[in-house]
């Protein structure tokens, strides 16, 4: 992700995106945004979230859990609030698509409308698990700012991924 972070800041629609090495935590974004499977199995970094023994163990605990849909978010009312975006699926290969990651966007999006979020922290999404390129990601953030053109957010910090 090193490139990136040299890279002016941009404007789409009437959001100003700009990138940061700074922890998520000390941004004071009015929500930050992570990613997550499916079953919401997946932690910070490219680990299982718990250690499991053996594969069965995992199948019986993703049986436990009801599935969450690709491409939705789940609004988590803490202060900043948490946005959990759904772009990967441990069950399928590749484990994101793009439409997914698109579909997420939007739907954070709506949110930060919905909330009047200004200030939103959120990661290249795909890119830590799903091995997207940044820049397609990057495309699909600006598309869809300047398609929707909400008010909010007026500030999206991408951070990079803390593996």
């Amino acid at each position: 992700m090193g490139n990136i972070l040299t890279q002016l800041d941009h404007i789409a629609g009437n959001t100003i995106i700009q990138f940061t090495e700074a922890d998520p935590a000390l941004l004071q974004a009015d929500a930050v945004v992570e990613e997550q499977d499916t079953y919401l199995l997946l932690g910070k970094s490219p680990v299982i979230l718990e250690t499991i023994e053996s594969f069965p163990d995992l199948v019986k605990k993703m049986e436990q859990r009801i599935r969450k849909i690709p491409g939705s978010v789940i609004v988590k009312q803490s202060r900043p609030k948490r946005l959990i975006a759904i772009i990967f699926d441990v069950e399928h290969t590749p484990i994101s698509e793009v439409s997914w990651i698109k579909e997420a966007i939007q739907n954070i999006l709506k949110q930060c409308e919905y909330y009047k979020l200004k200030t939103l922290a959120m990661p290249l999404l795909g890119t830590s698990y799903g091995k997207l390129k940044e820049d397609t990601i990057i495309q699909l953030l600006q598309d869809s700012l300047i398609q929707i053109r909400h008010h909010y957010p007026k500030n999206i910090f991408i951070y990079k991924n803390i593996n």
